[in-house]
């Protein structure tokens, strides 16, 4: 026997359950949409050029503090997933366009194609630094936020 006679119930205990996992996590990350909104287009890395650095001598990435708090907040989540390459494999991900596109039409299903994004850029900038400021830049990060806000709040 089904836990729900009838698959509308079982929608919304869906419904409810997804919610109540995620939305906290999406609270703290919804806190950074007025930053990313000014953000949005804009350089939020710049490369260490201090004294003694010469142009052919390795430079490192400077980030605003504000991007290096979300990255810390976002990888305490439960949107993170280290198969993050398996959703873009399986969604058929290959670049922005596509990303925004998948973000658009994500419903309250689709918590692991958005949670799959957001990793790319947050676990995968963790080794290839320049994805925190292109995920501000393109502006994937404030989308995927404002999915989650339109599909985590009442």
């Amino acid at each position: 026997m089904l836990l729900h006679d009838n698959p509308h119930e079982a929608d919304i205990d869906l419904r409810k359950n997804t919610i109540a996992e995620y939305q906290p996590d999406a609270r703290l990350l919804v806190r950074y949409v007025s930053w990313l909104e000014q953000k949005r287009g804009d350089k939020v890395m710049n490369s260490y050029e201090g004294e003694g650095v010469e142009k052919t001598t390795f430079t490192f990435p400077v980030y605003d503090s504000t991007l290096l708090g979300f990255v810390k907040a976002a990888k305490g989540t439960k949107f993170m997933t280290r198969n993050y390459q398996y959703v873009y494999n399986r969604n058929r991900i290959r670049g922005v366009q596509q990303e925004k596109k998948a973000i658009a039409n994500a419903t309250l299903r689709d918590m692991e194609l958005l949670s799959g994004i957001l990793s790319r850029y947050v676990l995968g900038g963790m080794t290839k630094s320049v994805l925190w400021a292109e995920a501000v830049e393109n502006g994937v990060f404030l989308e995927i936020l404002y999915k989650l806000r339109e599909l985590l709040e009442p």
